[in-house]
């Protein structure tokens, strides 16, 4: 039902969004009475015991598992992936051997897409989704039902860890459109009753919404709150220009760096710790964050290396490039794979919660300002970014606001056999930009040969040009 459901999304939206506030809040529950049934299902709490088990593994039982999972992999692949037939057969017995398979970049993955779908999966029992990962470059992703509850079981394992039971009644800030872009006032949220879940719009904060934003959040203090971390900062700046803290039982954060000064105001504001999770589209890895602070590999999630320019293993403490090696998607398995995110290992000794998963810092993802809108809206990056999802001839994509009332899609071709695309798709987003920001703000488009870097390389998706007041 998930495939059925994930393929018609962009036909479903528009028809949702003429239908009245009751009649979204039934649907959005629909849908979420099918995600429950994997989501919560029998196979994923036997999953997430398992995973509660695995917490009191030692080093050594870690590296054993690791091994065994590559291996399994490494033998799926090589039987069912097309790209990954003419790899060498020679066994595994170490990890360390893994280094003898190339790395795949991002380009390679992008050209490849289709060849790396694993012909074991059938067609209908295939999901597919879409990253714009670190530079706005879209990714087709495929994953199955039976992905999706493992991948739940992980989320909960976290939400054990800061004392949250599954079910917990939680509010929700994503990348979700949940009501139309042109509403004015409440509601500007909808309800998912069968996960206790409320979706709140991240496309319609603004100065002039705040007051309903945070008296909404008011009402469902002890909740869980789960968002990006720029969506969370701009309601923490709402509440801390009002002098009012809201308590939640616990944040998740997820989709975006978190740094220091953005994770105090959150917890000073809502008064519960933070947790956050480094993951991506591909799912391909994970890094979460236990009760004392440290970012855990997920080791059953996949095998992470850190690799420095030269592409040999980066010492404690070296900032790398990540490849991952994912373990859990049958349906398009990664297998040395340079995201385009860095990080470090965590040489600061054991982390007191006992648990023996390795510990990383990631350093480096993309980085952007927010976009701020004459009449006072506010859009976090990872709401822009929900725009690019279909945009698959262009290699990068940023949004320049360059005047008050002007924004300007700048994008990047991303290959010779694509450019014929790349004018039809930088007008598609401009279109869906322009609809979004309405009649305030002027959209145009332009194609370029290079994307705006900052210093140390980092392209952001946003860059404010407008000296704010």
């Amino acid at each position: 039902m998930e495939p059925i459901l994930r393929s018609s999304l962009p036909r479903f939206q528009r028809l949702y969004d003429r239908f009245p506030s009751p009649a979204r809040h039934l649907l959005t529950s629909v849908r979420g009475w099918f995600l429950t049934q994997i989501r919560y299902s029998p196979q994923t709490f036997a999953l997430l015991r398992d995973l509660r088990s695995n917490e009191s593994w030692t080093r050594e039982q870690v590296s054993t598992y690791q091994l065994f999972s590559v291996q399994q992999t490494l033998d799926h692949a090589l039987r069912a992936v097309p790209l990954y037939s003419d790899y060498s057969r020679r066994p595994i017995r170490a990890l360390e051997d893994l280094r003898t398979l190339p790395v795949l970049d991002r380009k390679t993955v992008l050209q490849n897409q289709w060849r790396l779908l694993s012909q074991a999966v059938p067609l209908h029992g295939r999901i597919e989704a879409t990253t714009t990962g670190t530079t706005g470059t879209p990714l087709r992703v495929a994953y199955t039902e039976d992905f999706l509850g493992k991948n739940w079981a992980f989320l909960l394992r976290q939400w054990a860890w800061a004392g949250v039971p599954p079910r917990h009644p939680r509010l929700t800030l994503q990348g979700a459109r949940v009501v139309p872009a042109d509403r004015r006032e409440p509601p500007y949220w909808t309800f998912n009753v069968p996960e206790r879940q409320i979706l709140l719009s991240i496309f319609h904060i603004s100065q002039d919404t705040a007051d309903d934003y945070l008296d909404f959040l008011h009402r469902h203090v002890g909740h869980v709150l789960e968002g990006f971390p720029s969506v969370l900062a701009i309601l923490a700046d709402f509440a801390l220009e009002r002098g009012v803290h809201i308590p939640m039982r616990a944040v998740f954060t997820s989709g975006e760096p978190l740094y220091p000064p953005v994770r105090a105001k959150i917890e000073e504001v809502f008064q519960a710790r933070v947790f956050d999770t480094y993951g991506m589209t591909e799912y391909c890895g994970l890094i979460q964050e236990c009760e004392h602070g440290k970012m855990h590999l997920a080791p059953e999630y996949g095998f992470l290396e850190i690799l420095d320019r030269d592409g040999n293993p980066a010492s404690p403490g070296e900032e790398g490039d990540f490849v991952w090696t994912g373990f859990l998607n049958d349906a398009m398995p990664l297998i040395r794979y340079r995201i385009g995110d860095r990080g470090r290992w965590d040489d600061s000794g054991e982390c007191p919660c006992g648990r023996a998963f390795p510990l990383v810092v990631p350093t480096i993802t993309r980085e952007s300002d927010i976009l701020r809108c004459p009449d006072g809206r506010l859009f976090s990056p990872r709401a822009l970014n929900q725009l690019l999802k279909h945009s698959n001839s262009l290699r990068f994509c940023q949004f320049v606001h360059d005047r008050r009332d002007r924004v300007c899609v700048r994008a990047v071709v991303g290959s010779d056999e694509t450019s014929s695309r790349a004018a039809e798709e930088i007008m598609d987003v401009r279109g869906k930009l322009q609809d979004l920001l309405g009649e305030s703000m002027q959209v145009t488009a332009q194609l370029v040969r290079a994307p705006i870097a900052r210093p140390g390389g980092k392209i952001p998706l946003v860059i404010d040009q407008v000296k704010q007041p």
